[in-house]
């Protein structure tokens, strides 16, 4: 049975390389966890140990909770863990001290409902045929009483999404569907995230249609996945916290930089060739703007001597340049009710089809050369929102 779990597909969905290297390459990460990673891990373990000490009518004081996060804090510390933002690892520890208290303080006395499971090790099969399932990882289970279920989802990350969001959100919902299977007195299933950081909860329900509905999305997602041939690295913000990064072709040239004495970094082939390149199309760009600007007045001195002289065609030494005077004309914007009502006149003159479903450089080419008959064109005209003048310099040999 393929077994999934919400991390693996979303590793998949944020990067397919970073997929690969962890589940199909099995690759060791090239760095350790992040801080905030390991700020989530640790505040997990210890509101585990609080509602564990609960099931066993033990109630830990909120002094002794965060006692037991800074002893897991200082057990666990690991000095591969890396640091992304321009924080000390003294200050990732107390706002995990902080998202402990206000959570303590918030819900204690702990006494509504009963805990049915902590960190849940739980697979729910997707297909009638069990050949698909999904880890049921539940951070809290609780049996509310009447029917009532709830799963809790603890968050430490500074980053709150909006209701709709996690209306959507696939992870709880496909858990909730596993409790609606192991207890035949659900009425309903309340999925909870606790964003600790901010000190908030925010819930959502779901219907049996919008279940079965994931049920069945889940199962495409999983079977594409399962077919997929490459792996392409996706850059997000997402890549500073990447255990991958030193080693992903979008960043291995940059550590490799940085490992090197400043000598070796100054004679790397790689920097050397980026900086000339940079250089070289500086100074292109520079050159094409320069030149661009040039051309600019050259092209007003030739009109101005074409009206002056009353002349079409002005000679060189080995080439002429034919200067043609063109209308420019601005037709309604998409999905206005302008643009509908200009295709509906174009397909009752039966025209639509010779401009490619309204192709506004054509309408502006047959307005110029005037090939359509004159009440035609003068409904088309109807349209115009801006007419312009411009002028068209064609070079050429002299015969």
């Amino acid at each position: 049975m393929l077994v999934y779990s919400h991390s693996r597909l979303e590793t998949f969905e944020n990067c397919p390389l970073q997929y690969w290297y962890k589940y199909i390459d099995k690759r060791k990460p090239a760095r350790g966890k992040s801080i905030e990673a390991y700020l989530g891990s640790c505040v997990h373990e210890t509101l585990e140990k609080l509602y564990t000490d609960l099931r066993f009518e033990k109630i830990l004081t909120e002094d002794d909770l965060i006692a037991y996060y800074n002893r897991v804090w200082e057990i666990h510390w690991d000095d591969d863990i890396h640091i992304v933002k321009e924080y000390a690892r003294e200050n990732f520890q107390k706002m995990g001290e902080r998202f402990v208290r206000e959570y303590y303080r918030r819900h204690s006395p702990f006494k509504k409902g009963k805990v049915l499971g902590l960190e849940t090790k739980k697979v729910i099969k997707l297909d009638k045929e069990g050949n698909i399932g999904f880890h049921v990882r539940i951070d809290r289970l609780m049996d509310m009483g009447d029917g009532l279920y709830e799963v809790h989802d603890y968050k430490t990350s500074s980053t709150m999404p909006a209701q709709e969001e996690l209306d959507a959100d696939r992870q709880l919902a496909i858990y909730s569907l596993w409790v609606r299977e192991q207890f035949k007195d659900v009425r309903d299933v309340r999925l909870v995230w606790h964003f600790l950081a901010f000190d908030k909860e925010i819930e959502s329900f779901r219907t049996l249609k919008e279940l079965e509905s994931l049920r069945q999305k889940v199962q495409e997602d999983i079977r594409a996945l399962e077919a997929a041939k490459e792996f392409p690295s996706r850059v997000s913000r997402l890549c500073d916290w990447c255990v991958y990064q030193p080693v992903c072709p979008e960043w291995k040239h940059a550590f490799d930089l940085e490992k090197k004495k400043e000598n070796e970094y100054l004679d790397d082939p790689g920097l050397k060739l980026v900086d000339e390149y940079v250089r070289i199309k500086g100074d292109l760009d520079r050159h094409n703007k320069e030149a661009r600007a040039v051309l600019g007045k050259l092209k007003e001195a030739l009109i101005t001597f074409s009206e002056k002289k009353q002349v079409k065609v002005i000679s060189g030494t080995k080439n002429q340049i034919r200067i043609s005077r063109q209308e420019s004309y601005k037709f309604p914007q998409k999905n206005t009710e302008e643009r509908e009502k200009l295709m509906e006149t174009l397909k009752k003159m039966g025209r639509f089809e010779e401009v490619a479903d309204l192709d506004v450089t054509a309408l502006i080419r047959i307005l110029n050369s005037g090939e359509w008959q004159e009440e035609e064109l003068a409904g088309l005209l109807k349209f115009v929102e801006k007419k312009e003048e411009s002028y068209k310099l064609t070079v050429s040999q002299k015969k």
